[in-house]
């Protein structure tokens, strides 16, 4: 299973699109900011199953600020990370993805692209800005097989290198 991970794409729909048409994802997990950007590339590629949920800049937009999933035996916490004050740090936000019992914990709002594995075993991961807001348009993809993650961050113009397996 391959998963696209994006957030803050901020209008710039061309970006969702071209790391969409780059992938071929079966699933996408859209972290936020804009939540509506979400609904029109649902709308474009409806074969693709697609999680989204609300960022700061989001408004008054009805949806959830989290979602916990589970994809082939691996559970996902998905957040944009404002109300964990991520800026400021990762433990609220890490505190809760344990709390929820998840494996990958998935989270936007800094536009600075992060894959970490915590000492629990926990993957961390920000794609970054897939809209290439104050920072390159970077994504995540995230393969789930046999019960475990790997996650590879991403640029538009090409892999950064950066790969972390489960």
């Amino acid at each position: 299973m391959k998963i696209l991970v994006v957030s803050d794409s901020h209008g710039v729909l061309k970006n969702l699109r071209q790391a969409v048409e780059r992938e071929q994802p079966d699933r996408i997990f859209h972290l936020g900011d804009l939540v509506s950007d979400a609904q029109r590339l649902s709308c474009a590629a409806p074969e693709i199953p697609l999680e989204a949920v609300v960022g700061n800049c989001d408004g008054w937009t009805r949806g959830a600020s989290s979602l916990l999933l589970e994809v082939e035996g691996v559970s996902f916490f998905l957040t944009h990370g404002h109300r964990y004050q991520v800026k400021s740090g990762l433990s609220l936000l890490t505190q809760a993805g344990r709390e929820a019992g998840a494996d990958v914990v998935c989270f936007g709002h800094t536009h600075q692209a992060l894959c970490r594995r915590w000492p629990d075993g926990t993957l961390v991961v920000n794609p970054g800005s897939v809209g290439g807001i104050h920072a390159p348009a970077t994504y995540a993809v995230v393969t789930v097989e046999n019960g475990c993650a790997a996650a590879e961050l991403k640029t538009l113009e090409g892999e950064n290198g950066h790969a972390f397996d489960h």
